[in-house]
């Protein structure tokens, strides 16, 4: 079969997998194929590298998402590859009412316009009709940001720097861990999928005297896949290296200079993987953690450092918060982001 083709019952094209366009998936069905390389006369090698114009992670979400489309269009005897805007937009209309965001509304007319013939013009999502419905779905239901943060920064750090997360010499892997993704984070204000693609050995960790020098794993395509995203580097100061007293001691021990140390020198002899970060779980013990996982390390960290201070937990506490947390902080203190 000719893969630009896209013969079939909608629900064969649409199956979400992890197949590449036009290869067979586990159920034995065809992955479906996008719009760009349906191009007649356009080479398999030509093919290859206008796939990966998108992340494998992106192309998951949207297989994921046109599957959700075909079905929907296949119990109205519409042929998803062809269907017209008036009904696409029918669709979206539908996922809006349901709750949909904007963005969630956007990122399904992109895996849409990703597989469909769109028109003479171009893509569908190119479309005047469909632009002006985005930005009737923004304007209808905007990103409203949170005003206050979802849980205190200061209350969680106070809380790090005594059991069941010190002394870092002797305390569980797991709360060691939970620490260490916390504060590489939080001085970071990086995704959970960058610091999942941090890298333990040289060059892409270095210790200096006044500061921990990090820099992302250069396979690792971030989500702003920029030359500067790609090459960026990541350098972490200490924090109260000369403590005279139990109080600067404590203060010490919020330095992800330090925390690094610990964290390395106690998971060497365990490591299957250059990732920094590695699992404490038996069944995976000393091999690299998943990006959910990771997220799990952060937020646990936080809900118990409520715990262990006596304070009732925030609800909904996510990873992606540190962000949010750290960059509000750094304002407040007005560091230097130059």
């Amino acid at each position: 079969m000719d893969s630009g083709s896209h013969s079939g019952s909608p629900l064969s094209s649409s199956r979400s997998s992890d197949s590449e366009p036009g290869q067979p998936q586990a159920d034995g069905l065809v992955a479906p194929v996008p719009l760009l390389i349906r191009t007649p006369g356009i080479s398999s090698p030509v093919k290859a590298i206008l796939v990966a114009a998108h992340k494998p992670s992106t192309r998951k979400v949207y297989r994921s998402k046109w599957k959700r489309f075909t079905i929907w269009a296949e119990h109205r005897r519409l042929d998803p590859f062809t269907a017209p805007i008036s009904s696409i937009l029918d669709f979206l209309t539908s996922l809006f009412h349901q709750g949909a965001s904007s963005s969630t509304v956007k990122v399904q007319l992109a895996a849409i316009s990703y597989y469909h013939v769109g028109q003479e013009s171009g893509p569908i999502i190119t479309s005047k009709l469909c632009k002006t419905f985005l930005k009737g779905t923004f304007l209808l239901r905007p990103p409203v940001k949170e005003v206050v943060p979802p849980w205190d920064l200061s209350l969680v750090l106070q809380a790090l720097t005594g059991p069941p997360f010190e002394p870092a010499a002797t305390v569980d892997l797991k709360f060691l861990s939970w620490k260490t993704a916390f504060l590489v984070a939080i001085t970071s204000a990086k995704r959970v999928s960058e610091l999942q693609a941090l890298c333990v050995k040289p060059p892409y960790l270095v210790f200096h005297p006044d500061r921990v020098y990090l820099r992302i794993n250069p396979s690792f395509l971030p989500k702003v896949s920029s030359e500067a995203n790609i090459n960026q580097s990541i350098n972490l100061p200490v924090f109260f290296p000369n403590f005279h007293n139990k109080g600067e001691y404590k203060l010490h021990s919020l330095d992800v200079h330090r925390q690094l140390r610990f964290y390395i020198h106690r998971t060497a002899g365990h490591r299957q993987s250059d990732q920094l970060f590695i699992s404490f779980a038996k069944s995976n013990f000393g091999k690299s953690v998943s990006k959910v996982s990771l997220s799990r390390w952060i937020s646990s960290c936080i809900l118990l450092a409520y715990h262990s201070s006596g304070r009732p937990a925030p609800q909904g506490v996510r990873a992606h918060s540190t962000r949010a947390v750290a960059t509000s902080a750094a304002f407040q203190a007005r560091v230097p982001t130059g």
